[in-house]
C-alpha cells in the first residue's frame, strides 16, 4: 500500500523534476517503512503547496507534458490517475488528457462511485462514451446509446449519469414521468422540461443527458399515458427535430427547433411486474430452483430480465428500436452500504462531517456504527437514501445543540437513536 501511495503522490505532483520522480520510483523496493512514510509526508506537503500557491492555468501545459512523459517512460496512466491529478484545479480532463477517456477508464471511475453496481457501471460507461463520440465526431455514424436502467430505489440509477454530466460539464435534466401531462394540458409537459433546460444551457442543450425517471409509470393505465408515450417516442427518435418554447415566460411564445440525435436518453424505474414476465419465461419454478434452461435461479427475478421481457412489458415495439442497452441496478447489500459510508468518495457522511467541522466539532464513524446504520437502511429497502435519512435522524439533536465536544457514531449510538 505504501508503494502505491508513493507512486500516486509522485504522479499528482507534476511540478517535480521528472528525473527526481524516476529516482524515487527506483528507490521504492529497497526503502525501509519509515523512509517511505517520510517520502509520503514530503510529497503530500508538496501537493498541498502546489495547489495553494500556483495559478494552475499557467501549469496546464506542464501537467499535459507530465501525463505524456509518465505514459511513455513509466507506464499506463488511468482516467482515475488524471482525475486525482486535476483535483482542486479548474482544469478539464478533456483539456489535459483526452486519451485516457475510454469505456474502460469510465467504468473504472464509475466503479468508485456506483458501489456494488458493476454491470450498471459497465453499461453506463459504454453509453456515455458513445454519447461523447456522437457529440464530438458528428462526421462519423456512431451507434445510438440510449440506456434503460431498472432496479430498486436508492441504488444509484440517477446518480451515475449526474456525476458524469458534472465531470464533463454537460447539461443534465431529470424528467419525472409520474408527473407528466400531455402537450396542451396545464402541468409539466415534455416540452416544458426542454424549455427549462434551454433557458439554462442554451445551445449546449443539444448534448444533454436526460433521464426519464419512473419511466415504468407510463405503462400503467392513465388518461394521458398513451399520448405522452407517443410524444416521447418522437423525441427519442434518432432523426427527430424537437420544437419547444424558447422561454417559459407566459408572454413569450417564440419557438426553437433542435435535433435530438446528440442527446443521451436514459430511462429508469423499478419496473414492478417485469418479474412476472421473467418467471413465466423461465417456468413456474420458485427462486432457488433450476429453470428449464439449466440455470440455477436465485434472488430477485429482476436480474434475469432480458430484452424480450421488456418488449412484452412495453407492448410498444417502437421502443425496442430506440433503447439499445439494458442494465440491472441491484439492491445494495449491507457490506456495500458500509463501504459507501466509510470509504466512498461520495459518502453521505461527508456532508455531516463538514457541518460539524464548520462549528469546530469533530464527527467520526466507527465500523460497527456504519454496520448498524447499513442494517437499518436495508430493513427499510431504501438504499443510500435510507442511509441519509438515518444520519439525519440520529444526529438531529447534536446538529441542533452544537455542543463543543467530539461525536463518535458507534453501534450503541445508532441503536439508542433508532430503537
Amino acid at each position: 500500500m505504501l508503494n502505491k501511495q508513493i507512486r500516486h503522490l509522485l504522479f499528482i505532483n507534476p511540478h517535480l523534476e521528472f528525473s527526481y520522480i524516476k529516482r524515487q520510483l527506483a528507490l521504492i523496493p529497497q526503502q525501509m517503512r519509515n523512509d517511505k512514510l517520510e517520502v509520503i509526508r514530503f510529497l503530500m506537503k508538496e501537493r498541498e503547496t502546489f495547489i495553494q500557491n500556483n495559478d494552475l492555468y499557467t501549469y496546464s501545459s506542464v501537467i499535459s507534458k507530465h501525463v505524456q512523459m509518465w505514459s511513455e517512460e513509466i507506464g499506463p496512466v488511468t482516467m482515475n490517475d488524471v482525475i486525482d491529478l486535476l483535483e482542486g484545479t479548474d482544469l478539464s480532463i478533456i483539456e489535459i488528457a483526452p486519451q485516457v477517456i475510454t469505456p474502460q477508464g469510465l467504468e473504472q471511475w464509475l466503479g468508485q462511485h456506483l458501489v456494488g453496481q458493476p454491470e450498471y457501471a459497465r453499461r453506463l460507461a459504454l453509453c456515455f462514451y458513445l454519447h461523447k463520440l456522437r457529440h464530438e465526431r458528428s462526421n462519423l455514424s456512431i451507434p445510438c446509446p440510449n440506456l434503460l436502467v431498472y432496479g430498486p430505489s436508492g441504488v444509484g440509477k440517477t446518480f451515475g449519469p449526474q456525476i458524469l454530466s458534472e465531470m464533463f460539464n454537460l447539461p443534465f435534466a431529470v424528467v419525472n414521468c409520474n408527473d407528466l401531462v400531455q402537450e396542451g394540458i396545464v402541468g409539466n409537459s415534455l416540452s416544458d422540461y426542454f424549455t427549462r433546460l434551454y433557458t439554462k444551457h442554451k445551445e449546449k442543450t443539444s448534448s444533454a443527458i436526460i433521464i426519464f425517471d419512473e419511466f415504468d409509470k407510463l405503462f400503467e393505465k392513465g388518461e394521458f399515458n398513451e399520448r405522452i408515450l407517443n410524444e416521447l417516442l418522437n423525441i427519442i427518435d434518432d432523426n427527430n427535430t424537437l420544437s419547444f418554447n424558447k422561454s417559459d415566460e407566459s408572454y413569450h411564445h417564440e419557438k426553437i427547433s433542435m435535433k435530438t440525435n446528440k442527446m443521451l436518453f436514459i430511462f429508469t424505474g423499478v419496473f414492478r411486474g417485469i418479474e412476472d414476465i421473467v418467471r413465466k419465461r423461465l417456468g413456474e419454478h420458485g427462486i432457488g430452483f433450476t429453470s428449464g434452461t439449466g440455470t440455477n435461479m436465485e434472488g430477485d427475478y429482476h436480474q434475469y430480465a432480458n430484452e424480450d421481457d421488456f418488449a412484452k412489458f412495453f407492448h410498444r415495439g417502437e421502443l425496442m428500436g430506440r433503447i439499445q442497452q439494458f442494465a440491472y441496478a441491484r439492491e445494495l447489500k449491507e457490506d456495500d452500504l458500509v463501504y459507501i459510508l466509510l470509504h466512498s468518495k461520495e459518502s453521505p457522511l461527508d456532508k455531516f462531517v463538514s457541518y460539524f467541522k464548520a462549528n469546530e466539532i469533530e464527527l467520526s464513524l466507527t465500523e460497527d456504527g456504519a454496520r448498524a446504520i447499513a442494517a437499518a437502511a436495508i430493513r427499510r429497502h431504501l438504499g443510500v437514501r435510507g442511509v441519509k435519512s438515518i444520519l439525519f435522524k440520529i444526529l438531529d439533536k447534536e446538529m441542533f445543540l452544537l455542543d463543543k465536544q467530539a461525536i463518535i457514531i458507534d453501534k450503541d449510538f445508532v441503536e439508542k437513536k433508532i430503537a
